[in-house]
């Protein structure tokens, strides 16, 4: 069940209760997109992710972009920009 606590700052919110390392079916997803249009940034705390499962979840918001600077990308990595 998802849960947020909205920032004291004008926009911004904390998702809680997701674990982005497990599958994350296509409505709580769809939940996560909702709270990221209402609150413009949404973040997520103390998750233990894989670069292959940051990925993966990255992915469902559309095309990732490959920065410029790879020697600050994760190696192997390109989409992790560190």
């Amino acid at each position: 069940m998802i849960k947020i606590n909205r920032s004291s700052a004008p926009l911004g919110a904390e998702i809680v209760g997701v674990d982005l390392s497990r599958n994350i079916d296509d409505a709580v997803f769809r939940e996560i997109v909702d709270l990221f249009h209402e609150h413009e940034v949404v973040f997520f705390r103390n998750q233990k992710l894989t670069p292959e499962q940051h990925v993966a979840f990255s992915r469902r918001f559309g095309e990732l972009e490959i920065h410029v600077r790879q020697d600050c990308c994760r190696p192997g990595f390109p989409e992790l920009f560190v």
